[in-house]
């Protein structure tokens, strides 16, 4: 299949670790990998001369090329296209999910007003987006040391869920561990708590049985489901959650979890729509 894993790169620091990302899961997948790079700077509206657009498309030329070479260092073999665009990089990315099996992003987190903000391209790539995005921050392991653990947050458990599909075929992928949270967010009793593990267990039932080599636990939490799936994060490679489609509205809602996992998970992140 031709449906690439699209790896959107900026040239900062945060970009090697997402080129490693990317083409791990390319390999994983049996895709291609594409890396892109887009920036309004590169749109010939005349406010540069011709050999400054010139000088700004050969550096930036220089970074994909040197990207794809590192992607084909760590997956010999894989097959790397390369694309320069120039757009607003978010709305780039946006548009480009219409088309990928995945996107996966580096980004870091910045502090102000006290904590840790994300950047403006992830978060309009994480509402955006019409495929899964796989965000890449600093607290991240590295691509080649990740555990074998695959976190997946569970929170209505009554109807389908992309969000755990895609997490029961990447612990498949990886030959890992699926850990299926689920937070009331509140005290319970010991009955409820029973109650609640019988329906997430009824909530996984079919994708069990569709993928019956992926070894799943089930954690019912009285912690609020951001810090639920924060804290179990410290152990996963990564940290799987939907994004909800708002009826005529093109964006998702990520909600507190989204934004909690995004700004404090000690994982790589997955943002998967539900649409």
């Amino acid at each position: 299949m031709d449906t690439p894993v699209v790896a959107g790169l900026d040239g900062s620091a945060a970009s090697p670790r997402c080129v490693a990302w990317a083409a791990n899961e390319a390999r994983l997948r049996g895709r291609p990998l594409e890396l892109v790079h887009a920036s309004m700077l590169l749109y010939r509206d005349g406010s540069l001369s011709e050999a400054a657009y010139e000088g700004l498309e050969e550096e930036r030329t220089r970074l994909l090329v040197e990207a794809k070479a590192y992607a084909l260092g760590l997956q010999p073999g894989l097959e790397v296209r390369t694309r320069l665009l120039a757009q607003e990089p978010g709305k780039a990315l946006v548009f480009e999910s219409e088309r990928a099996e995945l996107i996966v992003v580096g980004t870091s987190r910045l502090e102000a007003f006290g904590g840790p903000i994300l950047g403006a391209v992830a978060l309009r790539l994480v509402t955006g987006a019409r495929c899964p995005v796989l965000a890449v921050t600093d607290s991240a392991p590295d691509a080649d040391a990740a555990p074998a653990e695959i976190v997946v947050g569970v929170a209505e458990r009554g109807r389908e869920s992309r969000a755990i599909g895609w997490a029961f075929e990447e612990a498949a992928l990886r030959g890992a561990h699926l850990n299926a949270v689920h937070a009331l967010g509140g005290e319970f009793a010991g009955r409820a708590k029973a109650e609640e593990d019988a329906l997430l267990a009824e909530a996984l039932a079919g994708w069990r049985s569709k993928y019956p080599d992926v070894e799943v636990s089930r954690t019912i939490s009285d912690q609020h489901p951001a810090r639920a799936l924060v804290t179990a994060s410290d152990e996963a490679a990564l940290v799987v959650v939907g994004a909800t489609h708002r009826p005529g509205i093109t964006e998702h809602a990520l909600g507190t979890v989204g934004h909690a996992l995004l700004h404090q998970a000690l994982s790589a992140v997955v943002i998967v729509p539900e649409t």
